[in-house]
């Protein structure tokens, strides 16, 4: 089954809300899991990295962070499960806090951000101020 199908967005829809994918190593892709629920698979260079499933449960805010490059442009990509009133959470980059790209939320409870670059690590802040921090990680790393 494809995106289209499902009735989610695809990745050109994604692109048209700011989310530049179609020029970087980076692509997802929109699948159902069971019981229906709404599944979001992240890939690098074709390489899946993560599948974050839709949950009732309290999902985690900063899921992931990846670098990579393509035609020798480093971009970062984060991503992760909304906060609890529906947004995206505030993202910041490294040590001095530069501002992630905003992210853009998905159907099924996810996000997504995409900043041109390279980081050490990624800084999520749920609503209260509460961050969330991460290494990222080569692309192709498990």
């Amino acid at each position: 089954m494809n995106d289209t199908e499902l009735g989610e967005p695809s990745a050109l829809d994604l692109e048209f809300r700011g989310l530049p994918l179609l020029d970087s190593p980076w692509s997802v892709r929109f699948a159902r899991a069971t019981r229906g629920r709404r599944a979001l698979e992240v890939y690098n260079n074709g390489l899946l990295l993560d599948v974050m499933v839709e949950t009732d449960f309290s999902p985690q805010l900063l899921r992931g962070a990846r670098r990579g490059s393509r035609e020798g442009r480093a971009s970062v990509l984060a991503w992760g499960h909304v906060c609890p009133d529906g947004t995206a959470p505030a993202l910041t980059l490294g040590r001095a806090g530069a501002t992630l790209l905003g992210a853009i939320t998905t159907p099924g409870g996810f996000w997504l951000a995409l900043a041109e670059g390279d980081a050490a690590r990624v800084i999520a802040h749920a609503p209260d101020g509460t961050p969330t921090k991460l290494r990222v990680r080569a692309g192709w790393s498990r």
